[in-house]
């Protein structure tokens, strides 16, 4: 059975993979393209307003995106089309009210011009209303790139090559949009076909927004979360803003890190629940184990090869070195540590308010540090107090995963397991 087992967890990882190589391989060699073309203080302050997204994206995600995956695999499949569609009701609902808030915030924070500001409100906010998390939490890694990945990557390199000929930020975005509509339909198309039991839609309003009370503590640690990564963009911008394309690119760079480590995870994340109540709690001590070890050495490479890395992505035109990118190797160790944890290990130990409780502790640390240490130490002070903020998550959540397990190995009579 083991046997088995092992080359179908290889095949899962190359199907996630291959998802990974194609999305960071097409955004890595856009960066020096639209650089070069529109500027870098025009690509600076699209990133600003993609990471405006994020933040907004929360509301529109509002949990599912966090730890829908795991809820998904620890579902019975007849019911998971039925999830998905109830969720994209209410998904639905709050797009339209997050980016309209989205562009005046855009309008207000980045300089450009308002049509620019209304396409990129909706064009980076849709993919939150997608089905990437449903087909994780299925193990469908091949339906996660051709009915998602593929055509958010195909929107970009088709923006790419229309600012050749028109180099215009509008062109650039409008081809984001139109891209990122076509990944949401067809990843709601492909994760309600096929269902044993066909879905059956309730568009009331009322019934949707009660569906969000259970994603209560998912939209908690989502939002946190996102304040914790996106909101420094926002602090750089205000404190330094002649530093906003160095941190933007050396936050780009650590982005693309994560998502290297997304196939990982996304595996990790499928199969804690698939082992049953009786046997996930070895393979989360097991995951728990690891994962620090493996962020210590993730981080010490993204400080190590930041600084070369910035200059290859950008041309030359951008240079980072290491009182930027140490920090951020900390940012990377410690959020690569509480993803695993927090999303693979505390969701289905029945933790989802540990969850949320863990990422609104390091929201506390994170922003008044940010803004203390930034007046301090300008771009760098304010990595330092991101990655000092998600190691204190981190270090919270592998706490209560240690105190879980050892609740678990007493109420069934064993002797605690070794740290």
């Amino acid at each position: 059975m083991a046997s088995k087992a092992v080359p179908a967890l290889v095949r899962r990882f190359g199907g996630f993979a291959t998802s990974l190589v194609f999305s960071t391989g097409i955004n890595l060699l856009a960066i020096p393209f639209v650089i070069s073309t529109l500027g870098k203080e025009t690509w600076g302050e699209l990133a600003l307003a993609q990471a405006t997204a994020a933040i907004f994206g929360i509301v529109v995600a509002f949990g599912w995106g966090t730890v829908g995956a795991a809820l998904v695999a620890s579902l019975p499949p007849h019911e998971r089309a039925q999830m998905f569609l109830d969720s994209l009701v209410s998904r639905t609902y709050l797009f339209f009210l997050a980016a309209p808030l989205m562009f005046v915030t855009v309008l207000l924070l980045a300089k450009v011009e308002p049509l620019v500001a209304a396409l990129a409100s909706v064009g980076y906010v849709l993919p939150f209303a997608g089905a990437s998390w449903f087909f994780i939490g299925q193990a469908k890694p091949w339906k996660l790139f051709l009915l998602d990945v593929l055509p958010q990557g195909m929107g970009l390199v088709i923006g790419v090559v229309m600012i050749q000929f028109f180099p215009q930020p509008l062109v650039f975005v409008l081809s984001l949009l139109v891209f990122n509509l076509v990944a949401v339909v067809l990843g709601g198309i492909g994760a309600l076909t096929g269902a044993a039991q066909p879905p059956k839609a309730d568009f009331r309003f009322f019934p949707a927004m009660k569906r969000l009370r259970d994603q209560k503590h998912g939209v908690i640690a989502a939002g946190t979360g996102s304040l914790n990564s996106n909101l420094p963009m926002l602090v750089v911008n205000q404190i330094v803003t002649a530093a906003l394309p160095q941190y933007a690119l050396a936050d780009k760079l650590f982005r693309f890190a994560v998502a290297g480590f997304g196939p990982i995870l996304q595996v990790i994340q499928g199969w804690i629940p698939e082992a049953g109540p009786s046997h996930s709690a070895v393979r989360i001590r097991k995951v728990a184990r690891l994962t620090p070890a493996v962020g210590l050495l993730a981080g010490i490479f993204l400080a190590v090869l930041t600084p070369w890395a910035s200059a290859l992505f950008s041309g030359g035109a951008i240079s980072i070195d290491y009182s930027l990118s140490i920090p951020f190797g900390l940012i990377l160790g410690g959020v690569l540590v509480a993803q695993v944890v927090g999303l693979a290990c505390l969701i289905p130990l029945g933790k989802g308010a540990a969850l949320a409780r863990s990422t609104a502790i390091g929201a506390a640390f994170n922003i008044p540090l940010m803004f203390v240490l930034g007046s301090l130490f300008q771009a760098p002070g304010v990595a330092w107090a991101v990655g000092i903020a998600e190691l204190v998550v981190a270090g919270y959540q592998l706490a209560v995963v240690h105190s879980s397990l050892k609740h678990l190995a007493h109420e069934k009579g064993a002797a605690p397991l070794a740290d």
